[in-house]
């Protein structure tokens, strides 16, 4: 029996790493006593699959991850018990059974940020929009991306799909930005900020990054990871 969950991450636990949450998870299975399966051999793992792994720093309303079970739950029931042993930050709001194969990390292809930032030193008006379609308008962006091999120049330009900003009324700016996500192709948030700041010249120091939504890939459409789980 598989259960494909979601959930979110609060400003409590934005600073712990992927692995720290993952063991948060496992330790969250054990004190509720959920019926998890095990892998097989010298060192039996419970069989969890997150979707996209959090960067240190990122808030979020919807990361999903796959549970193999070992005897079937009702999913209301999964979510109770699952959230009597999170830690306040950390709150699985959705459920479902799945009977789809594949797991949720080969599936998130895409995913939405708002993100919130500040220009250091401007010495004069900025019309952040300008900005915006001046890095839209451009053929390639090139950065240095970490690799397993080290640092290589990548174009990340074909993984940006939409971009809009504005200047809210504290004086910072908020950028809504929809880009590639996964597997393969990931273009992180503070990649994509980086970016625009090499590309338009600005000084930026990012406030917050918060993930909005994760999307899977059907027939060239935008789907939602709960659509896809009984494909």
């Amino acid at each position: 029996m598989m259960i494909r969950f979601k959930f979110t991450r609060g400003p409590e636990l934005k600073y712990i790493s992927h692995l720290d949450l993952l063991r948060v998870f496992e330790r969250s299975v054990k004190r509720s006593r959920i019926p998890v399966a095990y892998s097989q051999g010298f060192n039996p793992r419970q069989k969890i699959v997150f979707g996209l792994p959090m960067s240190i720093g990122l808030t979020s309303d919807c990361e999903y991850a796959d549970i193999e079970l070992a005897e079937d739950i009702i999913p209301d029931d999964f979510i109770k018990a699952m959230n009597e042993g999170l830690p306040k930050g950390v709150r699985v709001v959705e459920a479902v059974h799945m009977t789809a194969k594949g797991n949720i990390m080969n599936q998130i292809k895409s995913a939405r940020y708002e993100i919130l930032f500040e220009i250091i030193n401007a010495n004069e008006s900025i019309e952040i929009s300008d900005y915006v379609n001046g890095m839209l308008n451009k053929k390639e962006i090139i950065v240095m991306k970490k690799s397993k091999k080290g640092k290589k120049p990548v174009d990340i330009r074909p993984l940006i799909y939409s971009l809009s900003a504005i200047e809210e009324e504290s004086g910072l700016y908020k950028l809504e930005a929809f880009i590639s996500a996964g597997a393969q192709d990931n273009l992180r948030a503070d990649l994509l900020m980086e970016a625009f700041g090499q590309e338009t010249g600005l000084d930026i120091r990012i406030i917050s990054q918060h993930r909005k939504a994760l999307y899977t890939s059907v027939l060239n459409r935008w789907k939602d990871p709960f659509e896809v789980a009984n494909d």
